[in-house]
């Protein structure tokens, strides 16, 4: 991928992970459907940097995702991790890839109103499909780690070569 189509790419995936940071549902019902659950699991997701195969954010854990005491709920934590490695992915990709291998690992709870770190990076790539992405969250006071997310990630198909790509631009031009 050229460096104009990097920076396209890497504006996109910042675009995309904002603009699902601030959906809103019309009403308290429209949460549960219509693709609103990541909105609220990740409502105060602050982006601090995008950059080719790397997001960073902070994360403040608000009281409704939280149990009842007052831990982080592993679920709102997964699916956090989800876009934003998927936000990663996009960076050095172009499109949002979906999962076909998940696995998470739990440290320690992150608490109500504690504000926590994410790390996304792409590991691996194999063939043109399949990229790998780790995602690591700590607590910002003291570091202490308290999940970290790998996945495979896939498209449901092969990205375009550089010369398909002229040829869709040449061609959407006339």
């Amino acid at each position: 991928m050229g460096e104009e189509a990097r920076k396209r790419a890497t504006d996109a995936s910042r675009t995309w992970l904002e603009q699902l940071s601030q959906k809103k549902p019309a009403t308290d019902e429209a949460v549960w459907i219509g693709g609103f659950f990541a909105t609220i699991c990740q409502s105060s997701l602050c982006i601090s940097r995008i950059q080719d195969g790397c997001v960073f954010c902070s994360f403040r854990v608000p009281a409704h995702l939280t149990d009842e005491d007052e831990n982080w709920q592993p679920g709102a934590i997964a699916t956090l991790i989800d876009n934003v490695g998927a936000a990663a992915i996009m960076t050095t990709e172009g499109v949002i890839k979906v999962s076909v291998e998940f696995a998470i690992s739990y440290f320690s709870p992150a608490k109500l109103n504690e504000e926590v770190e994410i790390d996304a990076r792409v590991v691996e790539h194999k063939g043109k499909k399949l990229t790998a992405v780790l995602v690591e969250i700590r607590k910002k006071q003291g570091g202490h780690l308290v999940a970290v997310g790998r996945q495979w990630m896939t498209s449901g198909r092969s990205l375009p070569t550089e010369s398909a790509r002229e040829r869709i631009n040449t061609n959407s031009r006339l």
